[in-house]
């Protein structure tokens, strides 16, 4: 095999496994918004958050320590600037994200957030030197209008809490930017780690301001969840940004989308209409496109 056969069976491998696991990740990052979402109705967000990522530290450092290749000398990058840079980012983007949940309506959000690779894409042909093509553009554009047509958001909910929403957006730009940096030698799960620890000192300081409740069985249940799906999603978006180029893994984020339709349905009851689906099927189509355009 020659080295351009080489290369570009690596190329197919990574425009198949980064969206791949870009998709499995917005999966699990729906289903840890739905268990909270339950879970919030009678918990405070300081104490959720920080009994989850105490769940959280315990389990990523436990697969750190019993990992092949990892152990306790893997938990020196926790201390590495790039590494610290990125869990900065995104623990900017998880409260921005929650203040503004708290205080405006989640189609509203959700069309804030989804515009993130509207800004990833140009970042990386800027800063990364990654070509830009107008099948990049069209294919986010056309992702956005079919996020649009799932949220369709009113415009009474563009405030000061969508300012903070926006933020969040950008916030999320830079923290994928920020994970091309980071050293290939760093394992993904201590990256992971290093995200959940600077949360986490967030998190208790939030707790402290506003107080605790009792937390019973079920709830323990719902949290040990929570931390699960939020530790796979975590890990697996670390491991999406890395395997393939921002222009190929930025339009599936779009993805969230049908799994936040799904939750909704199975979780809630809320069955999705035309302009929901015909949304659905048009990021699915931008998507494809997006990634087996070459």
């Amino acid at each position: 095999m020659t080295m351009d056969e080489k290369a570009r069976r690596s190329h197919s491998r990574a425009a198949l496994l980064g969206p791949a696991l870009m998709v499995a990740s917005m999966a699990f990052y729906v289903a840890n918004d739905a268990t909270v979402k339950l879970l919030g109705r009678a918990l405070p967000l300081g104490q959720l958050v920080s009994v989850r990522g105490f769940m959280m530290i315990a389990l990523l450092l436990a697969l750190v320590l019993v990992l092949p290749g990892h152990g306790p000398r893997a938990l020196k990058w926790l201390a590495h600037r790039s590494v610290l840079v990125r869990s900065g980012w995104d623990t900017f983007v998880t409260f921005t994200y929650l203040f503004a949940l708290m205080h405006m309506p989640i189609a509203n959000i959700l069309a804030i957030m989804n515009l993130s690779p509207l800004v990833i894409l140009p970042l990386a042909a800027w800063r990364l030197g990654e070509r830009l093509k107008l099948a990049d553009v069209m294919a986010v554009l056309a992702g956005l209008v079919g996020a649009l047509l799932v949220v369709r958001p009113g415009p009474e909910g563009f405030n000061w809490w969508a300012v903070a929403a926006f933020l969040a957006m950008l916030g999320v730009a830079a923290r994928d930017m920020s994970t091309r940096h980071i050293p290939a030698a760093a394992p993904s799960v201590v990256v992971a780690l290093a995200n959940i620890c600077m949360v986490q000192v967030a998190a208790l300081a939030l707790w402290a301001i506003q107080g605790g409740e009792r937390i019973s069985p079920g709830q323990w249940a719902g949290l040990a969840l929570a931390a699960l799906f939020l530790s796979a999603a975590l890990f697996t978006i670390v491991l999406a940004v890395r395997a393939a180029p921002l222009s190929i893994t930025a339009p599936w984020r779009y993805s969230i989308i049908v799994w936040g339709v799904l939750a909704g349905w199975l979780a809630f009851g809320e069955w999705p209409d035309t302009l929901t689906l015909l949304g659905i099927a048009v990021i699915i189509a931008s998507s494809l496109h997006a990634t087996f355009r070459s």
